[in-house]
């Protein structure tokens, strides 16, 4: 069962409260150690991995299950595979796709307006990226993957409601906190790529890209480089070196008496 919740839009101020001080293209790491066990909410783990030359497609169609055909296909088509597995299977599909080099775990608990989820800077000579086929050229700024989750009883138990929306903004100035007054210079919000579930507890999220280095290319390149799909671009393309780049974005719902 969904549980839909109407976005207005005067709430673009808090999409858009996004952390942009830092030069790396992961702005947040904090280790698991920061988990609260004790707490209702999510944590959101990000998974860079070797490969290990294994379809992902194919290969998520073995855990859990898809979350809607019709908005599987739309995040195919950006690069992003999606599914709803159970946590005890995460670390199995992992390592059966190549090896762990860099794994980060950030708790966020319940979240009730919009914080970033997953956050990479566009380096200052832009970028190419496409949407639905689309080209745009985003000349700096931020890719965001916005998100906000909290509880909610149902006729089966409490879940966690879970909204995320992907977007890409140039912060006006210094905004650079979560809830920071000022618009941005400019803002586009991927509605089309919008999604929520209802997670029971131990239930996760995982997003996952398989990011392939471009072919050398010999000769005039007249034409520059090929568009990045949305979602490769949000997960860190285009890359020099292949990478399977994981989000996976966990409950955690605390047994009641």
């Amino acid at each position: 069962m969904r549980h839909r919740v109407i976005i207005f839009f005067f709430s673009l101020l808090q999409l858009v409260g996004c952390s942009t001080t830092q030069e790396t293209k992961t702005l947040v790491s904090v280790t698991s150690s920061s988990i609260d066990a004790t707490a209702d909410g999510i944590s959101v783990i990000n998974i860079r991995v070797d490969p290990n030359g294994e379809d992902i497609s194919e290969h998520l169609k073995n855990y859990g299950q898809p979350v809607g055909s019709d908005f599987q296909s739309k995040l195919y088509s950006e690069g992003i595979d999606v599914r709803k597995v159970s946590s005890i299977d995460v670390p199995a599909i992992v390592a059966s796709l190549g090896d762990v080099i860099e794994e980060t775990t950030v708790w966020h608990g319940q979240i009730f307006t919009w914080r970033d989820l997953h956050q990479r800077r566009i380096e200052p000579q832009g970028m190419l990226i496409s949407e639905q086929g689309i080209p745009y050229f985003i000349e700096r700024g931020y890719l965001s993957l916005l998100g906000r989750s909290w509880l909610l009883e149902q006729e089966d138990g409490l879940h966690l409601y879970l909204q995320f929306l992907p977007t890409w903004h140039i912060p006006n100035q210094q905004a650079t906190f979560a809830g920071n007054s000022k618009p941005p210079l400019r803002v586009k919000l991927f509605r089309e790529l919008e999604f929520e579930t209802l997670l029971q507890h131990n239930e996760a999220i995982i997003i996952a890209t398989h990011l392939v280095a471009p072919n050398a290319k010999s000769g005039p390149q007249d034409d520059g480089p090929p568009p990045v799909r949305l979602g490769e671009a949000l997960l860190g393309g285009p890359v020099e070196e292949d990478i399977v780049q994981f989000l996976v974005i966990e409950a955690n719902i605390m047994p009641r008496g």
